[in-house]
């Protein structure tokens, strides 16, 4: 994971180890969709252990001791033997402010990963070993009533714990304390708690030990010796083995909490010890029991948080001493993991949006009942082509090129509009309408265009679209693009601009735009352009057929050199206009606009390649369809 390219799960980049135990490492992650913070634990398996990890386990429980796990059996199979394996379904049930929310869980390959929420902050080992010297009767108040009341929650959904110690209980930078690693929890089924192993040396009771049904009052004692290593300042269930520390509890001498605090009242000795009985019997009945009990001793919850938090952020100073695993690496965050897929979708409907009306708006000002940008009419047509196309791009392409067709048939073109509504509607019904990127795709030509940047549409198009839809679809962006060159008297080269501001603002129109586009028609350069234009995008296409981020960028680059070779040799045979968008008629060379305009629009897509965090096809990376984002291909990413 020392890749900084790598994924998790296609979607979570690795940023730092958190730690390691006995169930395997911990990985804090970045969620490139939902863009936060995770906590990925994440757990090798063996190919049997995989094919059974789904499954629930049905042997005898086992108990784990500090830093022990027999070799010859992996973690999922010692997890198998607890009902209920996958720690998501068992966690994900709990919501609840102290509890440490899982998000997931999945298997890939031979790996598990439960990605839970990332926690910034302390463990209590780390808090406590830090700053015992500040610890208080609040802050013991705080702690205790976090863990008690997630402990409430989970046995209200027959959860178990099981594991409960200071290393699983977090506290953030505002001193909120949760309960972390509910992977060794039971679901019980509906006659009662089933038997369950698991568990850590110390803050274990016989019966978990012993491998007897166990019940919430297992967890009562786990919490009980929490609060007793609080207050004491050690705890004295620890020991190297099971059956030393079964000797440790049954023959514990403990000393009376009240003792070390001047203010705790004797009170809480009884309790506490109550609760730590060796027979469970003699426990309270539930943790809200123990918790009713014992909280009236403590101290003030509100402050104790306050006093956590302060705490906490202390512990941001470089020079407090903090226990922690080492992080094996920090990287920073590259734009593209920034990049959510409610911004790809904000994109495509802006993109559907301004297409959709700068087409139309073309359309409008050639009829004479809504031309001009003083026009009550043309707006109203403009916010109507704008909800349109943000709703549906591949709508607001129909109806925009339509209306476009209907205006170059009101001025006289009436071969030409009619062409252009009948191509519009073929091509909306064989790709268009199949999908919303299509045609953010061609709505990249007279949006580009607009400004000079035309062969910019080549490269998205291949970029975006697979091989056949990239040809047909540049193949008709062609002829729209001359058809809107074909409407001004000053027309601009059709493979690299037309003056949308002459048209809508000055409202200048070609004479006979019939015949300028004939002219087109009749020239090799414009053909050549064509040609080179379609050859590009499906050229980029083809090269894109292997979805890696090198072969993006190797697309791009071979895609726009080939395009400049095939601008210099439509220039070279020539092209039937004057502006300074394109070359004359009699200079064989590019000018300087066109250079600029080939070089940006490579530019440009190399900052797509960039920002593209998976460099499959992506055929809703100018799109929105909500059917995309669940059929996603696995990539290779280098």
């Amino acid at each position: 994971m020392a890749n900084s390219e790598h994924l998790i799960l296609n979607r979570y980049k690795p940023l730092s180890r958190a730690g390691s135990g006995g169930f395997g490492t911990v990985q804090v992650a970045w969620d490139t969709r939902i863009q936060r913070k995770v906590a990925i634990k994440c757990i090798e398996l063996s190919e049997i252990d995989a094919a059974r990890a789904a499954l629930p386990g049905a042997a005898a429980p086992q108990v784990y001791e500090p830093d022990e796990v027999p070799a010859e059996e992996s973690l999922v199979r010692f997890l198998s033997h607890v009902p209920g394996l996958d720690e998501a379904r068992t966690a994900a049930m709990l919501t609840d402010a102290n509890i440490v929310a899982v998000y997931d869980f999945e298997i890939q390959g031979t790996t598990a990963y439960l990605i839970m929420e990332y926690v910034e902050g302390l463990t209590l080992t780390q808090l406590i070993s830090a700053y015992d010297d500040q610890l208080t009767l609040d802050i013991v108040a705080a702690v205790f009533a976090a863990i008690s009341h997630a402990l409430e929650v989970a046995h209200s959904n027959q959860v178990l714990h099981l594991d409960i110690k200071p290393d699983n209980v977090l506290i953030n930078e505002k001193g909120q304390v949760k309960v972390t690693d509910f992977g060794l929890a039971t679901l019980a089924d509906a006659t009662g708690y089933g038997a369950a192993g698991g568990g850590t040396i110390g803050y274990m009771p016989l019966e978990q030990m012993r491998q007897e049904n166990l019940d919430e009052r297992c967890d009562e004692w786990a919490l009980a010796s929490v609060v007793y290593w609080m207050l004491v300042g050690k705890n004295p269930f620890f020991a190297p083995d099971l059956k030393r520390a079964e000797a440790a509890i049954e023959d514990a001498e403990l000393v009376l909490p009240s003792l070390c605090w001047d203010d705790l009242s004797f009170e809480v000795d009884e309790i506490l010890f109550s609760a730590l009985d060796p027979d469970r019997e003699q426990r309270f009945d539930s943790v809200d029991e123990f918790a009713k009990a014992l909280m009236p001793h403590l101290g003030r919850v509100k402050q104790g948080t306050k006093d956590l938090a302060r705490l906490v952020e202390d512990a941001k100073n470089p020079q407090t001493e903090i226990e922690e695993e080492p992080q094996e690496y920090r990287s920073h965050i590259p734009l593209r993991y920034r990049v959510t897929d409610g911004q790809i979708a904000a994109a495509g409907r802006v993109c559907g949006a301004v297409g959709s009306a700068i087409v139309a708006s073309a359309g409008a000002s050639l009829i004479p009942f809504t031309a001009g940008l003083t026009n009550p009419l043309f707006w109203v047509c403009i916010v109507a082509m704008l909800a349109v196309g943000a709703l549906k791009s591949h709508l607001g392409f129909l109806l925009a090129s339509v209306f476009l067709g209907a205006g170059i048939i009101a001025q006289g073109a009436p071969a030409l509009g009619i062409v252009c509504i009948v191509l519009s509607g073929l091509w909306w019904y064989f790709v268009g309408r199949l999908e919303n990127s299509a045609a953010n795709v061609v709505f990249a030509a007279p949006m580009a265009g607009a400004v000079g940047l035309a062969p910019l549409e080549s490269l998205i198009s291949g970029f975006v679209l697979r091989p056949v839809r990239a040809l047909v679809t540049t193949a008709y962006a062609v002829f729209i693009m001359a058809s809107l060159v074909s409407l001004t008297p000053d027309g601009a080269n059709p493979l690299f601009g037309w003056n949308a501001y002459m048209l809508v603002v000055q409202g200048q129109i070609a004479p006979d735009i019939q015949q300028a586009f004939g002219s087109y028609l009749a020239s090799p350069g414009f053909w050549c352009g064509c040609a080179g234009w379609i050859g590009v995008s499906g050229l980029v296409s083809l090269i894109r057929l292997r979805p890696t981020r090198l072969f993006a960028y190797l697309s791009v680059l071979v895609g726009g050199v080939v395009l400049c070779l095939i601008a210099i040799a439509a220039a070279f045979v020539g092209t039937p206009t004057t502006t300074t968008l394109g070359p004359s008629a009699s200079s064989p060379y590019l000018d300087v606009f066109q250079w600029l305009s080939l070089v940006a629009s490579i530019v440009i897509m190399i900052f797509a390649c960039v920002l593209t965090l998976e460099p499959h096809f992506g055929e809703a990376a100018a799109g929105y369809d909500e059917g995309y984002w669940s059929d996603e291909e696995e990539f290779e990413d280098d």
